[in-house]
């Protein structure tokens, strides 16, 4: 994380993270909703370049920013170390609570309690190691859910593929390869049902037609009459994810 001052402009204080990328030809920003501004510069860019950069996008940077911060919802309560108190799966009405326990250096591991607890052990102050730790058990409970619902609704519409599986991922919510093998992000376990829902028929028609052509499209509609709206209403899906799991990817 790099902190930006600028004086005597409107930017006065600008944070970004700044990545060199050997892929990278030119400079690029792109803003994520929990990370903030990224930077990506090619090797060799001279970074006393970036103040003048970052002024001349200003208005995008401000405007990315609103953007995001209307849609935002109030944050699930954490624990002082930035790791969440409480786990919640709306859709399927699931709640968990945590507790953690600093009990040694090095590892961590998880014990699920009754009553929905879990008890996150070990070198818990090591918060990078707890919440890889954490996204893992996120995977696991991904597919005890997901799968299941995206089996049932293939049955319901009269799908059929050949493979599903769970995979944390930063931005695609579900895929769906040539051989029919069909994907999910583990993310979509804090999305409202109707969101899941799309995108499990989404990712269904992919089985029958592998694009975005006008037949993919009326394919959808028929199985998905509000698929217009729930599309729009992915755009801005990452309100529904807690930042400590963006926060990994």
């Amino acid at each position: 994380m790099t902190l930006l001052r600028i004086c005597g402009v409107h930017l006065a204080e600008v944070d970004y993270i700044l990545k060199v990328s050997p892929r990278a030809k030119s400079v690029r920003l792109k803003m994520t909703p929990h990370g903030g501004l990224v930077v990506v510069v090619p090797p060799g860019f001279d970074k006393k370049k970036i103040a003048s950069l970052l002024l001349h996008h200003e208005y995008w940077i401000k405007k990315v920013t609103a953007k995001f911060d209307l849609h935002r919802q109030t944050p699930q309560p954490l624990f002082d170390n930035g790791l969440p108190a409480t786990i919640v799966f709306p859709d399927f009405t699931e709640s968990w609570s945590l507790a953690y326990a600093q009990t040694g250096i090095g590892e961590v591991e998880m014990v699920e309690r009754p009553g929905n607890r879990l008890l996150v052990s070990g070198d818990v102050a090591n918060t990078s190691l707890s919440s890889r730790l954490l996204c893992s058990w996120l995977k696991h409970r991904a597919q005890v859910h997901l799968l299941p619902a995206l089996e049932k609704l293939a049955a319901a519409h009269d799908f059929s593929y050949d493979s599903a599986g769970i995979r944390l991922q930063h931005s695609r919510w579900g895929s769906c390869s040539s051989r029919r093998s069909i994907t999910l992000n583990s993310k979509l376990l804090f999305l409202p049902d109707h969101l899941v829902r799309y995108i499990m028929v989404h990712e269904l028609c992919h089985t029958v037609h592998l694009n975005h052509s006008a037949s993919f499209w009326s394919l959808v509609q028929q199985h998905d009459p509000l698929w217009r709206s729930n599309n729009k209403e992915m755009k801005s899906a990452w309100k529904y994810v807690p930042q400590w799991i963006s926060a990994e990817r």
